[in-house]
């Protein structure tokens, strides 16, 4: 392949991934996820902790930011409210690490946690924040 069939195959694939993106902005079904979780978040976390708490903690936000209620007007707009077993189911992530990786996010400012009641028992609901607390202005 030459330069050129290099560049021009570049180029169609890039234009397909633009297409996909504003296909994906004009229907939703999506989360916006800063670019600093990957690029700065992500190395303190490792250096932190370990790179397999700082890949699950970076798994987990963006997992709940995948289930936030989108429906505004209710108690529950913008929050989350997956139960353990389907984090567990979804993502893999071992039963008896949810809790600690949740309680890192809130630590570190990229979550917020709040129980409510719930037909007679408790639910764990989240609320993803899209600038840690270290960050915002």
């Amino acid at each position: 392949m030459t330069k050129d069939q290099r560049h021009d195959k570049m180029k169609e694939l890039a234009q397909k991934a633009s297409v996909q993106k504003q296909r994906l902005l004009d229907e939703g079904g999506y989360s916006v996820i800063p670019h600093d979780i990957y690029r700065k978040v992500l190395p303190e976390l490792r250096d932190k902790y370990d790179g397999q708490t700082a890949r699950d903690c970076v798994l987990l936000y963006g997992y709940l930011h995948a289930y936030v209620n989108g429906q505004s007007g209710g108690d529950a707009y913008m929050w989350a409210y997956p139960n353990v077993d389907q984090i567990v189911e979804d993502t893999g992530i071992h039963r008896n690490r949810v809790s600690k990786l949740s309680n890192i996010l809130v630590a570190e400012g990229l979550i917020k946690t709040e129980r409510i009641p719930w037909y007679g028992h408790t639910k764990k609901m989240y609320l993803p924040l899209f600038i840690r607390k270290d960050d915002a202005k």
